[in-house]
């Protein structure tokens, strides 16, 4: 009976928590740059946490649709470490989270 309940949760649900995360993430912000920089900086995180996560560990939330429960965990967790790898990037340049 329970294997007939999970099968007809629709998988996309699963990843609701994982979208309402990232939708309201703030910025980073340093004051002690130009504001003109703090793109440039952000990208440059953003391209070493691809690098140490290898080619296809991280997927931009909605950009990949699987209804593999194992893959959205993998999928979940890579972008918790993407975030963790991006925060602590951030955070050695100087810059902190916008409030």
């Amino acid at each position: 009976m329970e294997f007939m309940t999970m099968r007809r949760f629709p998988p996309f649900l699963l990843s609701l928590p994982i979208l309402a995360g990232c939708a309201g993430s703030p910025g980073w912000v340093n004051p002690a740059l130009p504001q003109q920089r703090w793109d440039a900086d952000l990208a440059v995180c953003r391209h070493e946490a691809e690098d140490s996560l290898g080619p296809s560990a991280y997927v931009e939330p909605g950009t990949e649709r699987t209804s593999n429960p194992m893959q959205m965990v993998d999928q979940a967790r890579n972008a918790k470490r993407y975030d963790a790898l991006i925060g602590a990037c951030m955070t050695d340049k100087g810059y902190h989270r916008a409030k």
